[in-house]
């Protein structure tokens, strides 16, 4: 989790919503389900390159790939326990993956008779498909569903000619898309998770807002019930929705495990097998969030790199403790890492998953397993983030960079962020904004796009205003008055409890105290919680993930002597004692802001403006509380602190 500044946004919040309803006012990019346009483009530059110039050859010779490739669509499919019988199961599997071949083949090609069996295979199926049957239909529905959402996505946004996509879109709401996201939290956990991936990509394709805020909130409530952290508990947590209520259910839940590590996955001593299908699930619908601008890799990126380094070491026969699983497991994992190693290697920039690394490396080129179809190709060593969600920053204009905004002159003003930390020109939203104090940005409703807060100075009551996209505001609405002793501190902290709610915290003027409200959706709070005393000496706290460990961290400027300081969170509004960074920061205190991630190495920044020269400076983060040197990006800044 990568937390917010005082003028920046917390972790994008899904609302829990009912059964899947008609898309709704969204700015969803296209292609974004698993893999961009971004994406694509570094692969085709890369093609007589490794590992893409292998991965591409096996994809070619594959026969999913031949152009006299012939679906067999079916009106029902049918599929038992295991897909015993087998009525029209492994053909749909496999059609959908063929024309999610056939559709990268027509990206990275050009050559429309690609596009044209894509096209060929769809309508096919499109055109008789009514539903799914038997045992196994929900977990089908998934794996189908994941390759048909891909395939269609990128055919309808890179070509043109698709005379029935609006067919085929109709039967991913109609027959797919009612099961997948209705989830199985009863089941065994790769198979929720797996439908999410269906779930999360028919939702992007269909432009369905809610939908895709339902397929995030089951992610988020399946992760840590599906890989266990220590900060868990003595148990791992239970599915949300599931009968598992007892000890005993949970642990039988757990094939029967009883002694729990970091990593461990809820079907580790079932096999690795499915296991891997889990972390491979958990992994696609967080790329895809990522390309819609949510940010689930923060949520995920210890659990996974945890499991994935875990289940590694033993595949490639580390030794088996006699605790876990009786001391014997089933080594069977399969080429399942490549998507999130990608995105926590490459992108994250953790070295620290030495088995993972030499499992993926070894295993590489991945071909097709289910739901699962040529990732390296797509995604081994492509830093694209693509809209990819690396900080915590609010975005007014949803172009997926993190802007600045200030209300210092009584004016609303926005600053366009433009990547690389540069920033457009300054642009006034609204006036009177004189009688509040400095506003804080935070997704407070929980809608998914920043909004703002602050407490008006006369009456000390508590206002926000929703953000409605592209820089504009709703409100504002009233949240409730008394917030005199906490105004000239109010600040967006994120989500330091890790619940997925953007949380605020200030110092109250007379004690001194440190107080968290965390964060329930729909602008509301919790009842203020006490963090800690002696505050009144430091400058304004801000939040963000200094240390790199996924939990939020806290950081301010003490008066007396001009010290950075930086409390280190331990989950569930906790944090450590302070820890001194370093000193000098008096020019720089009255400004300083965390940023999130404003150079795209998915590491905390921070920035303030010199007190003197008003040259606004970006210190970008290194991890470990460490920064690297001042950053000066513009001038001029002083009238807007």
């Amino acid at each position: 989790m990568r937390l917010a500044r005082p003028l920046a946004v917390g972790l994008l919040v899904a609302a829990v919503l009912s059964a899947p309803q008609a898309a709704q006012a969204a700015a969803f990019k296209h292609p974004g389900v698993l893999v961009s346009r971004a994406q694509l483009d570094f692969v085709r530059a890369n093609l007589g390159n490794e590992p893409w110039k292998s991965a591409w050859g096996s994809l070619r010779r594959s026969s999913y790939a031949s152009l006299s490739y012939t679906a067999k669509p079916r009106a029902v499919v049918e599929c038992g326990p295991v897909s015993n019988p087998d009525y029209g199961c492994s053909d749909e599997r496999t059609d959908a993956m063929a024309a999610y071949t056939h559709a990268l083949q027509w990206y990275l090609t050009k050559d429309s008779r690609y596009a044209d069996k894509a096209i060929q295979i769809m309508d096919a199926w499109s055109a008789v498909i009514t539903r799914h049957t038997g045992e196994n239909a929900p977990l089908q529905t998934g794996w189908a569903g994941a390759s048909f959402s891909r395939a269609a996505e990128l055919i309808k946004h890179t070509y043109t000619g698709w005379a029935q996509a609006g067919r085929f879109a109709g039967k991913l709401r109609t027959v797919y898309l009612p099961t997948v996201i209705a989830g199985a939290p009863n089941r065994n956990g790769n198979w929720e998770l797996i439908m999410t991936d269906a779930a999360i990509g028919i939702a992007v394709h269909l432009d369905d807002r809610a939908s895709f805020d339902r397929a995030v909130t089951t992610w988020r409530g399946r992760l840590p019930a599906y890989i266990y952290l220590e900060t868990d508990g003595s148990l791992p947590k239970a599915p949300p929705n599931s009968t598992y209520n007892t000890k005993a259910e949970i642990i039988d839940y757990w094939h029967g495990q009883t002694k729990f590590v970091d990593g461990l996955a809820q079907e580790t001593c079932r096999d690795f097998w499915h296991t891997g299908w889990g972390l491979a699930a958990i992994s696609h619908v967080a790329e895809t969030a990522g390309h819609q601008g949510v940010d689930l890799y923060s949520k995920a990126k210890h659990r996974l790199r945890l499991a994935m380094d875990y289940h590694a070491r033993l595949q490639l026969g580390g030794t088996v403790p006699s605790w876990l699983c009786g001391g014997k497991v089933t080594r069977t994992l399969g080429k399942h890492f490549e998507v999130g190693y990608n995105a926590l290697h490459e992108r994250l920039g953790y070295d620290d998953v030495p088995y993972a690394t030499r499992w993926v490396e070894q295993s590489r080129p991945v071909g097709v397993s289910h739901f699962l179809g040529w990732e390296t190709l797509t995604h081994a060593q492509n830093p694209q983030y693509a809209g990819m969600s690396a900080s915590a920053t609010p975005d007014f204009d949803a172009d997926g960079v993190g802007d600045l905004f200030s209300a210092a002159t009584g004016k609303l003003t926005v600053w366009n962020g433009a990547g690389g930390n540069t920033f457009g020109p300054a642009t006034p939203l609204s006036d009177g904004w004189a009688d509040y104090s400095r506003p804080i940005a935070g997704d407070f409703n929980g809608d998914g796009i920043s909004d703002l807060l602050a407490a008006k100075n006369d009456t000390n009551i508590l206002y926000v205003w929703n953000g409605k996209g592209a820089n504009g505001f709703t409100g504002p609405t009233e949240l409730g008055p008394g917030w005199g002793p906490y105004a000239s501190t109010l600040t967006s902290l994120g989500d330091v409890n890790e619940d997925g709610r953007a949380d605020i915290g200030a110092v109250h003027s007379d004690t001194g105290t440190l107080y968290i409200w965390n964060g329930k959706g729909g602008n509301r709070f919790g009842p203020a919680d006490p963090v800690g005393g002696g505050w009144t000496a430091f400058g304004k706290p801000i939040g963000g993930d200094f240390d790199g460990d996924g939990i939020g961290d806290l950081l301010a400027v003490r008066k007396a002597d001009n010290i950075l300081h930086v409390w280190n969170g331990k989950g569930a509004n906790s944090f450590t004692g302070a820890a001194e960074v370093g000193a000098g920061w008096e020019p720089y205190a009255s400004s300083l802001m965390s940023l999130g991630d404003v150079n795209g190495d998915g590491r905390t920044d921070i920035a303030a403006v010199h007190g003197k020269t008003g040259t606004l400076n970006i210190w970008n983060g290194k991890g470990a509380n460490k920064f690297g040197p001042a950053v000066p990006v513009s001038s001029g800044w002083t009238p807007h602190f």
